[in-house]
């Protein structure tokens, strides 16, 4: 028997239900993404009631081996297809059949008890040679390059991500009252709703703007870039370097190619050994300082070797099993 509750609280739960059985089976359109906004921005209850639907709807996740929890689960998704099917919008205040969906989820944070205004942090990697694509709990994507991670902490009021290591494009949901920052190395890049990749490598920080606006905080204050624009900042100082970025070269790794332009040997190879279990090292700093240019097939790693010692001057050799690169002019 279905409990009848007409409390603001329990449609609140309701609502963030709905919204969370959506979001998590990837039934959000970008309709529906403005809409989401909206109705997170309406009511800061609204918002932490999504909080803790989010949450319930893992803790379901995490029990659905249980024959109970997995038959929950199921008649919940198909109550949400059975309503797609015989209506062409949503609107939030609707209360059709699959509303027992939401009303499971409801319950759950009834019965789960406290803890919920705060995601338990997520997570985010890849393994050598492999690109993937996450979205996160307010339809944010995040699309991770080979062997990156990528840490989220959502809460009610933030949106926090650290880029640990490698590189991620970030496609922004916009909720202007709650921004998001990325953190990388001694840089917070923070937008509301864009799409930007940060990349950590050895000595630098680089941002890349490709829609919208950010702010880059950090050593030295705060520097705005606009839609077409790179940024390069020291890890180890105040240095800051921003100029004009061409969205397909400094996207290609997303399609499996690595394109250079007159870059350091020793960034290319950062992002090259990325995408393969026998890495290559860099035998002098001169080598590593070489500028190159070229596309690659992201894994290639003997074609990129062949290429960058046929016209550059630098020589290859074998040591304890390992290709390393030396200058030519040693």
């Amino acid at each position: 028997m279905r409990v009848q509750d007409t409390s603001p609280e329990f449609v609140r739960a309701e609502e963030a239900a709905q919204w969370c059985v959506r979001l998590c089976e990837g039934q959000m359109t970008s309709a529906a993404r403005i809409e989401f906004s909206r109705w997170l921005a309406q009511d800061p209850r609204q918002r932490a009631a999504f909080d803790q639907a989010v949450e319930a709807w893992k803790e379901v996740n995490a029990a659905e081996a249980t024959p109970g929890v997995l038959a929950l689960r199921v008649e919940a998704l198909q109550s949400l297809r059975r309503a797609q099917r015989t209506r062409a919008g949503w609107l939030p205040n609707a209360r059709p059949s699959w509303i027992l969906a939401a009303s499971l989820v409801g319950l759950i944070l009834i019965a789960s008890g406290a803890g919920w205004w705060r995601l338990s942090p997520q997570q985010l990697s890849t393994g050598v040679g492999e690109r993937r694509t996450v979205v996160l709990a307010d339809g944010s994507s995040v699309s991770l390059d080979a062997s990156s991670q990528v840490l989220v902490e959502y809460s009610g009021m933030r949106r926090t991500l650290h880029v640990m290591q490698g590189r991620a494009k970030f496609d922004v949901a916009k909720d202007p009252r709650r921004p998001f920052l990325v953190h990388a190395a001694n840089r917070d890049i923070v937008a509301t709703g864009t799409e930007f990749s940060v990349e950590l490598l050895p000595k630098d920080v680089r941002v890349i703007l490709y829609e919208g606006r950010v702010s880059v905080e950090g050593p030295g204050g705060v520097r705005k870039l606009s839609a077409g624009q790179s940024l390069t900042a020291s890890v180890a100082s105040a240095h800051v370097d921003i100029a004009p970025d061409e969205a397909g070269r400094s996207l290609s790794w997303e399609s499996g190619q690595l394109e250079f332009v007159d870059e350091p040997l020793a960034v290319a190879i950062e992002r090259v050994n990325r995408y393969t279990r026998n890495p290559i090292a860099i035998g002098d700093a001169a080598a590593g300082n070489v500028r190159i240019s070229g596309v690659f097939s992201a894994g290639d790693t003997r074609a990129f070797i062949d290429g960058v010692t046929a016209v550059a001057p630098i020589r290859d050799a074998e040591r304890n099993g390992q290709e390393v690169l030396w200058s030519s002019r040693d």
